[in-house]
C-alpha cells in the first residue's frame, strides 16, 4: 500500500469520526439548551457545512476521487434505489403522514432548504468518501461486500448518535436504508443519483416527524448558500482541470 492509499485511509477514517463527534455534540447541546440559537448554529453550519460538506470534497480534491464510476448494472441499481425509497416513505406510512399535515407552501421551502445541506453531508461521507477509501471495491468481491456493509453502518451509528443513544430502533431503521441505498450505489455507482433519492428520504420523513416547524429559517438560508458555495468551487475547480488535460490541437 502506497503512501497515497495509506493518507486517504487515515483522513477518511479520522473524517467520520470527527463528523460524527460534531454531529453528537451538536444534538447533545440542541437538547440541553432546548434548540438554542447556538446550537442550531453549530450544527448548520459546523456539522453539515465545515465538516460534512468541506471536508469531503477537500478530500477528493486533494486524492483525486471522482463522484461516479462506470455502472455495473442500472436495472439492478434502481430497484434498490426505488425499494429504499418505498420502504422509508410509503411502507413506513410517511408519506401518507406528510399529506394528512398540509403543510404551507413556505414550511415545505424551509424544510428542502434545511434538508439540502444536511442529506448532502451525510451522502459525501456516505457515497463519495467511504467508497473512495476502500480501494478497488469495483474490482474486488470482498472489498464489495464490506463498501455496503460500511455504508450501512455508517447509516446506523450516525442515526445512533443522532438520538443520543437512545432510539436503536430508528438506527437499525435507516441502517437497512443504508444497506439498500449502498446496494443501489453499488450498481449505479453514481453519486448524485443515490444521494437525490437520499435526500428525498430524509425529507419527507422529517415532514412526517415536523419537528422543525420553528427552526431559524435566516439560518436554513445560510447554511444552504454555504453548501452551495462549496459545491460550486468544486464544480469551478474541476471544470478547469478537465479544460487543462484536453488535448491540445
Amino acid at each position: 500500500m502506497n503512501k497515497l492509499k495509506k493518507q486517504s485511509i487515515f483522513f477518511g477514517l479520522f473524517s467520520v469520526a470527527l463528523f460524527y463527534i460534531c454531529w453528537g455534540v451538536s444534538q447533545l447541546i440542541s437538547v440541553e439548551t432546548q434548540h438554542s440559537l447556538f446550537s442550531s448554529l453549530l450544527f448548520s453550519i459546523v456539522s453539515t457545512g465545515l465538516i460534512g460538506c468541506f471536508i469531503p470534497i477537500y478530500l477528493k480534491n486533494r486524492f483525486s476521487w471522482s463522484y461516479n464510476k462506470p455502472s455495473s448494472s442500472r436495472i439492478l441499481g434502481y430497484l434498490f434505489l426505488i425499494l429504499a425509497i418505498l420502504f422509508s416513505t410509503v411502507f413506513s406510512g410517511a408519506f401518507v403522514k406528510v399529506i394528512e399535515l398540509n403543510y404551507s407552501c413556505s414550511l415545505i421551502l424551509k424544510y428542502i432548504l434545511l434538508f439540502f445541506p444536511i442529506s448532502l453531508g451525510i451522502g459525501l461521507f456516505a457515497f463519495l468518501l467511504i467508497p473512495n477509501t476502500i480501494q478497488d471495491w469495483d474490482k474486488n468481491k470482498k472489498r464489495s461486500i464490506l463498501l455496503i456493509i460500511l455504508i450501512s453502518i455508517f447509516f446506523f451509528f450516525l442515526f445512533y448518535v443522532d438520538t443520543l443513544f437512545q432510539d436503536i430502533g430508528l438506527a437499525a431503521t435507516m441502517g437497512v436504508i443504508g444497506l439498500l441505498l449502498g446496494m443501489s450505489y453499488f450498481f449505479l455507482r453514481n453519486f448524485w443519483i443515490v444521494y437525490t433519492a437520499l435526500f428525498i428520504i430524509m425529507l419527507v420523513n422529517t415532514l412526517a416527524d415536523n419537528k422543525y416547524d420553528e427552526y431559524n429559517f435566516w439560518i436554513v438560508i445560510i447554511s444552504t448558500l454555504l453548501s452551495l458555495t462549496i459545491l460550486m468551487f468544486d464544480f469551478i475547480k474541476s471544470r478547469k482541470i478537465r479544460l487543462l488535460n484536453l488535448p491540445k490541437e
